[in-house]
């Protein structure tokens, strides 16, 4: 059951992207040509947590720092594919594990937490005119945690902890772009955006042992980013976006900025 989320996102996005014939229209011209960019991506976002409804002391949350290399290749003008390799730093604050031999708490005095970051981007346009066209864009990002290790204070013994966290973020929806202006495009991009993952952690007190695993989501599944791109010249792309989460009680976001070269 917790996964008709993201096989909805992949079939929506298997769907919109065969579903692009001539009738939709002239897809809208690349300021580019055809072939590789390469560049980086800075991101950071931050995020409300649903614990299954497991009732903790705070509200959980998660705010991450996100860098990457880039290579994206455009098989035609308005159709390109993209792939992210990088790293991303991850605080959590909130989480409360009381499964253990001594119940413990991560929040922000516990640190940033690494991972290796993966991720992949697909982008198409499916209309276009001289002033306003519209793309289909689709997004899938994992952090994969590095493990990291605690000194547990206030015991008359020897402790220690090690957790990992786990996330990924799927999301798919329409841009819409404006053209009327030289060299920079606006863009508004809502999208269905579906976060998920897992926080374990292991506890050890001389001889005792224990472990607990969490699931994590995103309180939020919908994001409204507003953003441009800036063609600098006929090589180089610059891209800043900021995303809004709406939720109950609040609103979520997240701010990205890249910049590509092609060659």
């Amino acid at each position: 059951m917790k996964y008709r989320p993201i096989l909805g996102c992949a079939l929506i996005s298997v769907v919109l992207f065969a579903a692009t014939p001539p009738a939709f229209g002239q897809a809208r011209p690349s300021s580019g040509s055809s072939g590789f960019r390469a560049g980086l991506s800075f991101g950071y976002l931050s995020r409300t947590l649903d614990l299954n409804e497991e009732v903790q002391d705070v509200i959980p949350k998660m705010t991450s720092l996100l860098a990457s290399l880039v290579l994206e290749y455009e098989f035609r003008p308005g159709f390109s594919l993209s792939a992210h390799v990088g790293y991303s730093s991850s605080t959590f604050d909130g989480l409360t594990f009381r499964r253990l031999p001594y119940s413990l708490e991560i929040d922000t005095d516990s640190g940033s937490m690494g991972g290796i970051l993966l991720g992949a981007e697909v982008e198409k346009s499916v209309l276009g005119g001289a002033a306003f066209g519209v793309d289909i864009r689709g997004q899938f990002f994992a952090s994969l945690g590095l493990n990291k290790e605690w000194k547990i204070p206030g015991l008359a013994v020897e402790g220690s902890a090690k957790g990992k966290p786990i996330w990924m973020k799927a999301s798919v929806g329409p841009v819409l772009t404006y053209q009327g202006w030289e060299g920079i495009t606006p863009f508004l991009y809502p999208r269905f955006d579906y976060l998920w993952g897992n926080f374990e952690l292991g506890q050890t007190v001389q001889d005792l042992k224990g472990n607990e695993k969490k699931d994590i989501k995103g309180k939020s599944q919908f994001c409204l980013g507003l953003g441009a791109d800036f063609e600098l010249s006929a090589s180089l792309r610059f891209r800043g976006e900021a995303g809004l989460y709406p939720r109950r009680g609040g609103i979520d976001y997240s701010f990205t900025i890249q910049t590509l070269l092609a060659f």
